[in-house]
Protein backbone atom coordinates (compact mmCIF):
# COMPACT_ATOMS: atom_id res chain seq x y z
CA UNK A 1 0.00 0.00 0.00
CA UNK A 2 2.87 2.43 1.11
CA UNK A 3 5.14 1.67 -1.44
CA UNK A 4 2.68 0.91 -4.50
CA UNK A 5 3.15 -3.23 -5.21
CA UNK A 6 0.72 -5.30 -5.35
CA UNK A 7 0.26 -7.90 -2.46
CA UNK A 8 1.51 -11.36 -3.49
CA UNK A 9 -2.27 -12.57 -1.63
CA UNK A 10 -5.64 -10.94 -2.29
CA UNK A 11 -6.16 -10.45 0.93
CA UNK A 12 -4.66 -8.39 4.20
CA UNK A 13 -4.91 -10.71 7.82
CA UNK A 14 -4.79 -7.59 9.46
CA UNK A 15 -7.95 -6.14 7.97
CA UNK A 16 -11.45 -7.42 8.41
CA UNK A 17 -12.68 -6.04 4.67
CA UNK A 18 -10.30 -8.33 2.84
CA UNK A 19 -10.70 -11.27 5.56
CA UNK A 20 -14.32 -12.60 3.77
CA UNK A 21 -15.77 -16.34 3.09
CA UNK A 22 -14.07 -17.48 -0.37
CA UNK A 23 -16.82 -20.35 -0.02
CA UNK A 24 -17.84 -20.22 -3.16
CA UNK A 25 -15.73 -21.38 -6.63
CA UNK A 26 -16.88 -18.47 -8.93
CA UNK A 27 -18.22 -14.47 -7.78
CA UNK A 28 -20.27 -12.86 -10.07
CA UNK A 29 -18.71 -9.50 -11.42
CA UNK A 30 -20.89 -7.20 -8.97
CA UNK A 31 -20.09 -8.93 -6.05
CA UNK A 32 -16.04 -8.36 -7.05
CA UNK A 33 -17.00 -4.94 -7.46
CA UNK A 34 -18.69 -4.56 -4.34
CA UNK A 35 -16.10 -6.30 -2.05
CA UNK A 36 -13.97 -3.95 -4.03
CA UNK A 37 -15.89 -0.73 -3.33
CA UNK A 38 -15.85 -1.53 0.50
CA UNK A 39 -12.02 -1.27 0.21
CA UNK A 40 -12.33 2.01 -1.68
CA UNK A 41 -14.54 3.19 1.09
CA UNK A 42 -11.83 2.79 3.46
CA UNK A 43 -8.96 4.00 1.40
CA UNK A 44 -8.92 7.53 3.20
CA UNK A 45 -8.49 6.03 6.63
CA UNK A 46 -6.13 3.23 5.11
CA UNK A 47 -4.15 6.70 3.85
CA UNK A 48 -4.41 7.92 7.28
CA UNK A 49 -3.19 5.53 9.09
CA UNK A 50 -0.04 4.92 6.93
CA UNK A 51 0.82 8.57 7.32
CA UNK A 52 0.44 8.43 11.17
CA UNK A 53 2.87 5.15 11.10
CA UNK A 54 5.13 7.02 8.76
CA UNK A 55 5.40 9.69 10.99
CA UNK A 56 5.46 7.71 14.26
CA UNK A 57 8.40 5.74 12.58
CA UNK A 58 10.52 8.84 11.46
CA UNK A 59 10.25 10.55 15.07
CA UNK A 60 11.11 7.07 16.52
CA UNK A 61 14.33 7.16 14.20
CA UNK A 62 15.15 10.58 15.28
CA UNK A 63 14.91 10.03 18.46
CA UNK A 64 17.58 6.84 18.44
CA UNK A 65 19.61 8.98 16.02
CA UNK A 66 19.74 11.53 18.19
CA UNK A 67 20.62 9.33 21.45
CA UNK A 68 23.50 7.02 19.26
CA UNK A 69 24.93 9.74 17.33
CA UNK A 70 26.78 12.38 19.28
CA UNK A 71 28.94 15.16 17.95
CA UNK A 72 32.43 16.07 20.01
CA UNK A 73 33.98 19.72 19.50
CA UNK A 74 37.02 19.42 21.33
CA UNK A 75 38.61 22.98 22.66
CA UNK A 76 42.67 22.92 22.86
CA UNK A 77 43.87 21.61 26.07
CA UNK A 78 41.45 19.05 25.81
CA UNK A 79 42.13 15.52 26.64
CA UNK A 80 40.99 12.79 23.87
CA UNK A 81 41.34 9.50 23.23
CA UNK A 82 42.35 8.67 19.14
CA UNK A 83 40.66 5.43 17.81
CA UNK A 84 43.86 2.84 16.46
CA UNK A 85 42.28 2.45 12.29
CA UNK A 86 45.46 1.09 11.39
CA UNK A 87 44.79 -2.25 13.48
CA UNK A 88 41.05 -2.45 11.99
CA UNK A 89 41.61 -4.68 9.42
CA UNK A 90 44.32 -7.35 11.10
CA UNK A 91 43.43 -10.35 11.99
CA UNK A 92 45.02 -10.53 15.57
CA UNK A 93 43.24 -6.64 16.57
CA UNK A 94 41.95 -8.27 19.63
CA UNK A 95 45.01 -8.05 21.13
CA UNK A 96 45.85 -4.82 19.74
CA UNK A 97 44.92 -1.32 21.40
CA UNK A 98 41.86 -0.27 20.33
CA UNK A 99 42.48 3.38 20.77
CA UNK A 100 45.65 5.51 21.39
CA UNK A 101 45.97 8.15 24.07
CA UNK A 102 45.16 10.14 26.12
CA UNK A 103 46.53 13.17 24.05
CA UNK A 104 45.67 16.64 24.15
CA UNK A 105 44.01 18.45 21.27
CA UNK A 106 45.71 21.28 19.46
CA UNK A 107 43.52 22.97 17.18
CA UNK A 108 41.16 22.36 14.86
CA UNK A 109 41.66 23.25 11.08
CA UNK A 110 39.33 24.42 9.05
CA UNK A 111 38.44 20.60 7.02
CA UNK A 112 37.42 19.67 10.62
CA UNK A 113 39.94 17.97 11.31
CA UNK A 114 42.44 17.95 14.90
CA UNK A 115 46.02 18.42 15.32
CA UNK A 116 46.89 16.56 18.19
CA UNK A 117 49.78 16.17 20.81
CA UNK A 118 51.21 13.63 22.89
CA UNK A 119 51.30 14.49 27.05
CA UNK A 120 54.73 15.39 26.41
CA UNK A 121 54.02 18.50 24.40
CA UNK A 122 55.14 16.83 21.24
CA UNK A 123 53.17 17.68 18.44
CA UNK A 124 51.98 15.20 16.07
CA UNK A 125 52.45 15.38 12.51
CA UNK A 126 49.22 13.57 11.25
CA UNK A 127 45.96 14.94 11.83
CA UNK A 128 42.81 13.19 13.13
CA UNK A 129 38.90 12.93 11.45
CA UNK A 130 36.67 13.99 14.17
CA UNK A 131 34.76 10.55 13.68
CA UNK A 132 38.46 8.97 15.67
CA UNK A 133 38.07 10.87 18.60
CA UNK A 134 36.14 10.34 21.76
CA UNK A 135 36.91 12.65 24.72
CA UNK A 136 39.09 11.46 27.68
CA UNK A 137 37.43 11.49 31.10
CA UNK A 138 40.33 11.60 33.80
CA UNK A 139 39.77 11.37 37.64
CA UNK A 140 41.66 14.58 37.66
CA UNK A 141 41.73 17.78 36.22
CA UNK A 142 44.55 18.12 34.54
CA UNK A 143 45.91 21.36 32.48
CA UNK A 144 48.56 20.53 29.97
CA UNK A 145 49.85 23.73 28.19
CA UNK A 146 50.71 22.79 24.28
CA UNK A 147 52.60 25.19 22.10
CA UNK A 148 50.91 26.19 18.48
CA UNK A 149 53.14 25.29 15.67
Amino acid sequence: MVHGIEPRLPFDFAEATFLMNWDKDKYSTEELISYRCRQLQRRQEDLRRVRQQVYKARCQTAKEFEQRVKGYEFEPGALVLARNTRIEKELDRKTKPRYLGPMVVVRRTEGGSYLLAELDGSISRLRYAAFRLLPYYSRKRISIAVEEL
